[in-house]
């Protein structure tokens, strides 16, 4: 069972559109399962991986992936969602 929470649908930092996030919950379960993880942890990194997008990260250059993927490990940890 997944259960999705959302105070909005668009994402702002003071006043200011970053924009929308859109999570397919049949790819988080589907995903979740290619990758061998819980849904809870596909659905947090799709999340915390779009946030980071929306901040103005990129993974395009391996500079950019590196930087991107700490981050998103720090996200994850922090809110103690491991693979």
């Amino acid at each position: 069972e997944i259960r999705l929470s959302l105070v909005g649908s668009e994402m702002c930092i003071r006043d200011r559109l970053l924009g929308d996030i859109m999570v397919s919950l049949e790819k988080v379960v589907s995903q979740a399962e290619e990758y061998g993880h819980s849904t809870t942890r596909e659905l947090g990194f799709l999340i915390a991986h779009s946030m980071l997008h929306l901040f103005g990260y990129d993974h395009m250059e391996e500079d950019e992936r590196v930087i991107m993927e700490a981050k998103q490990n720090e996200i994850m940890n922090g809110l103690e969602i491991y693979r």
